[in-house]
């Protein structure tokens, strides 16, 4: 690509129809009490005998019932991947494939 083609391109990029309806193409995540009831909610709804994950859980809600948003999403989110790579093996639940 020739230095004069990508401001071109970046024109037509920019005027590229865009509607208020089209639904991003990703997740957009924030450090709000929401995403934290959200994350807890998933990994409650796993019903884990897994300590650890019990621990982060309740942990974490606590976290953000407390405003400590940040803290509680990162321990919601490490009880997830303990779910993710350790829970299925414990559980007999069949591990997602990617």
């Amino acid at each position: 690509m020739t230095r004069q083609a990508i401001p071109l391109l970046l024109m037509l990029l920019a005027a590229a129809p865009c509607s208020a309806e089209d639904p991003p193409s990703f997740a957009l995540t924030t450090d709000t009490p929401q995403y934290c009831a959200l994350l807890a909610k998933q990994v409650s709804d796993r019903h884990s005998p897994i300590m650890d994950v019990q621990r982060l859980l309740s942990d974490g809600r606590a976290m953000c019932e407390r405003g400590l948003i940040r803290g509680g999403i990162r321990r919601l989110r490490r009880a997830l991947v303990i779910l993710h790579h350790v829970a299925p093996a414990v559980t007999g639940q069949p591990k997602a494939h990617q």
